[in-house]
């Protein structure tokens, strides 16, 4: 049916792919999933020199229950159809364009058996989409900002119908036979309008309470209603356009999701309240089900529980064959409906930030999941049984490298803390779990024969401004927490300062604070004047000094010598708002904003009297990391997923990108050149190809 070139299906979901990186995938793939020894691996690639060799790679994320997944883009909005034998997933997404460094979006339905995609003509924001049929045309609706919506007919992928609603449409709904289909959209003020799909006519408001959710589905004696969920619930039968009693207690007095589903032969009601409570009932008796799950209540702004609830005001859920999935900023939790438990865990991989919708394909009840940082539209079959070692249960926020050992020590945002050989990446201890969520900068040292590692966390929302040190050899607290700043600790170094293990930390009210790292005595401090809106803090030596660089998005870029925090710090006018990424031999590398963009597209470098050393660098993609290999040689992280190696003499690559599964997240550099990446929960030691290029750096 979808028949264009667009796209065609990829080793690990990715589309278009050059046969170089198709190799490169198969490559770390096949050391991640242990199938042959990395040695082995390459050994049989030794003809291959363009690849990156990987050393060692984890496989927290790779999750037994993936069926599929398609590369897309940031999605914002999908749906799910079957037609004439052929699956099919409508996406919106959306990403810069590539001239005015404005936002691009795109529309396309993609035939998810061959990959293939076919792009509408759509070049609008989309919020919602359903699939429909009509006197035996497959359509798509899709909703759009200021109360647009369009029909589209896929057979040829033209605009049949446009309708103004006179709102902004938040959601859709699409029910029907063959003697009628309704259309059924929730706007931003709370409104659930109906208007008939053939005729477009519409079919009036539903006299119901205002509604920020609502939901479709066909009860177990086969008739069609539609639940809204807001100031108050209504239940309304499709058919005959009639509100039905609804027996639920009204006890929320704000409803943010509503989802029905059957549990053991009964029709059932799921209601997220205001603070984030889960109650399910049983929509004849109004009987609940069970206890209330409470773990996304009363959660922090950023908290690990939160429900994802982007691009829309309310959170949307769903439930399929008694599981409810609930996704929050890295995962998607499985609750057990009739108990109340998670008694599966939660889904890994490109989940980060994603909009979850129930669907049947090939007589089984899966998950369709639609990643808006990852750009995956995914697959899960939840009846797979999944085993995983111990490591990283969240997002991996910081890596360090531990001097005089072969260690490297990673921590995710749940304050999970793993320490491995470098050389081969096997796990040193057991995972120290600290239960420090937000935690979000690490460093690490050697203290005699064992590894101290020393954590950030807190935000603006939720006060944590504690210095913790961890002994990660022991499994224990390193002496008590320091109380290093009044909100948070997110900006941390560590130095050598007259012999001495020093914890340099940056913190929101602008003060630079030195503290002996053995015992946490504060040594020295100083109000640099840099207020609010930190972007960057790094270390390093410049003109044989060791110096902090301090970025923000409202003030200059400033340097502080760290022997003398006394002297006044300097300005540096000429970089702007850059952010500081790195100091590596008294060159200063920073990102720069390009107008009209949020995030980073340009790599500038500097001295430390603030003239510009060398080329600008155009990027690609947003920079999400960069670490210095051998100057003038970095790699920088995209949020493309690939990790290229450039020469900031030049702006040259100096060989072809990596591409990762997911986007990397962290970049250390191990003595010997090679490179420490996370992405998602997993870490991997990779060495770029062996160029003559890469031979002068080296030497």
């Amino acid at each position: 049916m979808l028949d264009s070139d667009d796209g065609g299906a990829a080793i690990s979901g990715w589309l278009n792919l050059s046969d170089f990186d198709r190799r490169q995938l198969r490559h770390l793939d096949t050391v991640r999933r242990g199938l042959v020894d990395a040695s082995e691996q390459h050994a049989r690639l030794s003809n291959d020199t363009e690849l990156w060799r990987v050393g060692w790679a984890s496989d927290r994320d790779i999750d037994p229950r993936l069926q599929l997944k398609l590369h897309v883009g940031s999605v914002t909005a999908m749906a799910w159809t079957e037609f004439g034998g052929h699956p099919l997933i409508a996406t919106s997404t959306r990403g810069p364009t590539q001239r005015d460094n404005g936002t691009s979006f795109r529309l396309q339905i993609w035939d998810v058996l061959s990959g293939r995609s076919r792009a509408l003509p759509c070049a609008e924001p989309v919020r919602c989409l359903s699939f429909a049929t009509a006197a035996g045309d497959l359509l798509l609706v899709s909703g759009h900002p200021g109360g647009v919506l369009r029909i589209w007919t896929v057979a040829d992928s033209s605009l049949r119908k446009t309708v103004d609603t006179g709102e902004d449409v938040r959601d859709l709904y699409v029910v029907g036979s063959d003697r009628w289909t309704q259309v059924v959209a929730l706007d931003v003020r709370g409104r659930v309008r109906r208007l008939s799909l053939p005729t477009c006519e519409p079919l009036g408001v539903l006299d119901a309470p205002v509604a920020y959710s609502m939901c479709g589905g066909q009860l177990v004696d086969g008739r069609h209603v539609l639940l809204t969920g807001g100031e108050g619930l209504s239940l309304w039968d499709f058919e005959s356009g009639r509100r039905m009693r609804i027996r639920v207690p009204q006890e929320f007095r704000r409803v943010r999701d509503v989802v029905l589903s059957t549990l053991g032969g009964r029709d059932c009601v799921t209601v997220v309240g205001e603070r984030g409570s889960i109650v399910t009932y049983d929509l004849a008796t109004g009987a609940r089900i069970s206890a209330p799950i409470a773990a996304h209540e009363g959660r922090p702004p950023d908290g690990l529980m939160r429900m994802w609830s982007d691009p829309r005001p309310h959170v949307k859920l769903a439930a399929l064959s008694g599981t409810l999935t609930v996704p929050t900023p890295w995962r998607v939790h499985l609750w057990d409906l009739s108990t109340s438990q998670q008694e599966q865990s939660p889904i890994a991989g490109p989940v980060a930030r994603c909009i979850v919708q129930g669907i049947r394909w090939q007589d089984r009840d899966l998950l369709l999941t639609g990643s808006s940082q990852d750009g995956v539209i995914a697959v899960w079959n939840l009846g797979v049984p999944v085993v995983r070692e111990s490591g990283h249960n969240e997002r991996i926020s910081a890596v360090a490298l531990v001097e005089g050992a072969d260690a490297v020590v990673s921590v995710d945002e749940g304050g999970t803390i793993v320490a491995r050989r470098c050389t081969n990446g096997r796990p040193i201890t057991d995972p120290l779990v600290t239960g420090v969520e937000n935690t979000r900068t690490l460093t690490a040292w050697l203290d005699g024969r064992d590894v101290i590692a020393a954590a950030g966390a807190g935000s603006r929302y939720v006060s944590d401004g504690s210095l913790r040190r961890w002994n990660i050899t022991g499994g224990v607290q390193y002496g008590t927490p320091i109380a290093a700043h009044p909100m948070y600790v997110h900006w941390l170094s560590r130095v050598t300062l007259q012999g001495r293990q020093i914890l340099a930390t940056f913190g929101p009210e602008g003060q630079l604070k030195l503290w002996r790292a053995r015992d946490g005595i504060l040594l020295a401090e100083t109000q640099t004047g840099v207020s609010s809106m930190v972007t960057g803090f790094v270390t390093g030596n410049v003109g044989g000094r060791v110096f902090a660089a301090c970025s923000s998005y409202s003030q200059p870029l400033i340097l502080q010598a760290l022997d003398d925090l006394e002297a006044p710090s300097i300005a540096l006018p000429e970089v702007g708002n850059d952010v500081v990424l790195s100091i590596f031999a008294s060159h200063i590398v920073t990102g720069h904003f390009d107008e009209g963009r949020s995030g980073l597209h340009t790599i500038r470098v500097w001295n430390a009297s603030g003239d510009s050393v060398g080329p600008k660098v155009r990027v690609r993609a947003e920079v999400t990391a960069l670490a210095v290999r051998a100057w003038p040689s970095v790699y920088i992280g995209r949020a493309d997923g690939r990790i290229s190696l450039t020469d900031l003499n030049t702006g040259a690559e100096l060989c072809p990108p990596m591409l990762l599964p997911r986007r990397p997240n962290t970049l250390n550099v191990t003595g010997g050149g090679d490179l420490i990446v996370g992405f998602g929960s997993d870490l991997a030691r990779v060495r770029p190809p062996i160029t003559d290029n890469l031979r002068r750096d080296s030497k």
